[in-house]
């Protein structure tokens, strides 16, 4: 006998009857604590849930839509493209060897593009790419080491012996360690290379911070600066000979749908280890991809949170009901059911 969704009705009485025996189970088992024992099982229901779609999860970070949640980068193969304007213009304005500002509102996906950067001209032999880590505590000689380390992994080294007191590489004394940048910017200049910092955040960065940047900028380190509309007009009050030598690019425009709908096929064929194909994604249906994008009006970063959101809730109704995981799909009508154990 099949039900009329082409099941027979056998194997979801043996799934529910699983799911029974399972619940007892561990109602009879001695309890680690309601909160790390409820972390446990959904922990297994999710990487139950990410098998059956066709990958193969160590840990809950390994699953589709969580690469925030992992504090990981982005990786390539999930970057949707979507602004070419934005990639045109900052592409051009790095071949005519310009100070480059992009700034754009939290989630819009600059964190995305500042790794690709680091990724794509840190490999670039035109480049020899710094990054400055941890903005807000940066003091000037740690901006100038940052730039001499970087210079130093591409086999710019300075002389120990020009210099009273080196330490790792760097001269102690700040005034000659912004010398010592000074002569290393020269000679990759002179090779025909650029040593490019990228900073990320600029609406963080410490007001001392910012002459020390256009100094090292006027010694001919080409600036990348990242950060939000605010970070902008910081750095017009606070310096605004820096800000008046960045050709600003404005905010990166948000997800349409069809965007939506590439980002979650990357997502899912990364996740299954397979190529991206262009073809619309399985498990989410056209009416789900249009409430995601009105619901986030496309903020990048909310519609990772929002597709993160509907899988789990996907995994709980697959698990809860016993169907076959191709009768799973994620509607508009998910998100708005109630989301527990016991669904």
């Amino acid at each position: 006998m099949t039900r009329d969704d082409g099941q027979r009705v056998g194997d979801v009485v043996e799934r529910l009857q699983k799911l029974k025996d399972d619940e007892q189970r561990r109602s009879e088992s001695p309890s680690e604590g309601v909160l790390l024992d409820q972390l446990k099982e959904v922990k297994e229901r999710l990487l139950s849930f990410g098998q059956e779609i066709g990958g193969d999860p160590d840990d809950v970070t390994d699953l589709p839509f969580t690469e925030e949640a992992g504090l990981s980068r982005m990786p390539e193969p999930l970057y949707v493209r979507h602004d070419t304007e934005m990639l045109n213009q900052v592409t051009s304005w790095l071949l005519q060897d310009q100070h480059i500002g992009l700034v754009s509102p939290y989630g819009t996906g600059k964190t995305a593009f500042r790794e690709i950067v680091r990724r794509d001209l840190g490999k670039h032999d035109g480049y020899v790419l710094a990054y400055l880590d941890n903005p807000r505590e940066t003091t000037p000689r740690k901006l100038y080491a940052t730039l001499l380390n970087a210079a130093a992994e591409a086999g710019y080294e300075i002389d120990p012996e020009e210099y009273e007191q080196v330490r790792d590489g760097v001269p102690w004394v700040t005034e000659e360690a912004k010398a010592a940048v000074r002569d290393i910017v020269t000679e990759i200049r002179e090779e025909g290379k650029t040593l490019l910092l990228l900073v990320d955040e600029i609406e963080v960065l410490p007001e001392g911070l910012l002459s020390t940047l256009q100094v090292a900028g006027d010694m001919g380190v080409r600036l990348f600066l990242m950060g939000t509309p605010e970070g902008k007009r910081r750095v017009a009050e606070l310096r605004g000979t820096l800000g008046s030598r960045l050709r600003y690019y404005e905010r990166i425009e948000p997800f349409e749908p069809s965007d939506i709908a590439e980002y979650v096929g990357r997502s899912l064929a990364y996740f299954r280890e397979e190529e991206y194909d262009g073809e619309f994604p399985d498990l989410f249906t056209r009416e789900a991809i249009r409430d995601i994008h009105e619901r986030t009006e496309g903020n990048p970063r909310d519609v990772r949170i929002e597709c993160r959101e509907l899988f789990i809730r996907a995994a709980f109704v697959w698990y809860r009901t016993g169907q076959d995981i191709e009768r799973i799909q994620i509607t508009p009508d998910l998100r708005h059911r109630r989301f527990g154990m016991e669904y």
